[in-house]
């Protein structure tokens, strides 16, 4: 389909999502995943403030640096606060299956013109970009390329993207949940390791390096985001 047809979806307003088909759908039933994991995180945070308030803190914050920057500037927050790997690893991983699992079928409701999601609209175009960009990789490796592209561990790949690009290759919807959700929860691990190992080393030089690699991912995060701003 053609970009003109593509923005022609997001300037129609149009409401038509019912409880049914939110219900019947195989997206519907991916949102409702999406929410009900997200109401889970929130109990995880309101239950670790009975206890310790600063840990609660200190989870929100590592969850939204992840949310803004990337999984590696989230688990190096996690390391500066000391969590363990275990913690790491797990709020970081839910929260990118929150952003997946409702994301997805946004995009697929607006695709599908059910609704109209305004405050998405420029996210989607620039992934139909990425897709187009990335297209003869798509065609040549199929759900093993969507697999590296959500695993491969930077910032121009991702969950959320490499699920929409799921879809728009054709990929069925749980398929591309099997294949974005591992995808993603190996490169978590992968870099929660690599992180943990890289920092011991570095404190060898400083005691600081926790916080010098969450400057550095943060500082990468934002110029490759005025990089592609500018560049939209």
């Amino acid at each position: 389909m053609e970009m003109g047809y593509y923005h022609e979806i997001f300037e129609k307003g149009v409401l038509t999502l019912n409880l049914k088909e939110l219900i019947s759908s195989q997206e519907g039933k991916i949102l409702i995943a999406g929410i009900l994991l997200f109401i889970a995180f929130l109990m995880i945070i309101v239950v670790v403030y009975i206890f310790s308030t600063d840990d609660a803190n200190n989870l929100v914050a590592m969850s939204v640096t992840n949310f803004f920057f990337g999984r590696a500037a989230g688990i190096s927050y996690g390391y500066t606060v000391e969590f363990s790997d275990r913690v790491i690893i797990l709020m970081n991983m839910m929260i990118e299956f929150i952003m997946v699992m409702i994301t997805y079928p946004l995009f697929i409701f607006s695709w599908n013109k059910s609704l109209n999601v305004k405050f998405l609209r420029h996210f989607f175009i620039s992934v139909k970009k990425q897709k187009l960009k990335y297209k003869s990789f798509f065609q040549k490796y199929g759900v093993y390329g969507l697999f590296l592209f959500v695993w491969f561990p930077f910032w121009m790949t991702g969950p959320v993207i490499g699920s929409i690009i799921g879809f728009l290759i054709g990929i069925k919807h749980y398929t591309t949940m099997l294949i974005v959700l591992s995808g993603t929860s190996l490169a978590i691990v992968i870099w929660t390791y690599f992180l943990k190992e890289l920092i011991i080393l570095l404190n060898q030089i400083s005691a600081n390096a926790p916080y010098i690699l969450l400057a550095l991912f943060i500082g990468i995060a934002l110029v490759v985001k005025v990089f592609k701003k500018g560049n939209s």
